[in-house]
């Protein structure tokens, strides 16, 4: 019971250690080069996104109505469940 109490000790004390010695290392230098100006693929890049949002709203709207459709079926379905009990209630007393 002891060797394994300081062995969690020991463990511990190495864990900190090394997490110490990372913490002091420095981090090496990231060297920066300029970007090249590119006014053609930056336009091209807006055209691309204007069209990617145009597609995304559509599709919104196509998961809007998909939704509204869900939740009228969903409606359908909890109003022919109450039917359901309710035919069950009246079986039971006839």
């Amino acid at each position: 019971m002891q060797t394994l109490r300081i062995f969690i000790i020991g463990a511990a004390m190495l864990a900190c250690a090394v997490l110490g010695v990372a913490q002091t290392a420095e981090p090496t230098p990231v060297t920066l080069q300029a970007a090249p100006p590119a006014h053609a693929e930056d336009a091209k890049q807006q055209a691309e996104m204007a069209e990617n949002i145009k597609q995304l709203q559509e599709l919104k709207a196509q998961n809007s109505e998909i939704l509204k459709q869900q939740q009228a079926a969903l409606e359908a379905l909890d109003d022919m469940q109450k039917e359901a009990e309710q035919l069950r209630i009246y079986s039971k007393r006839g």
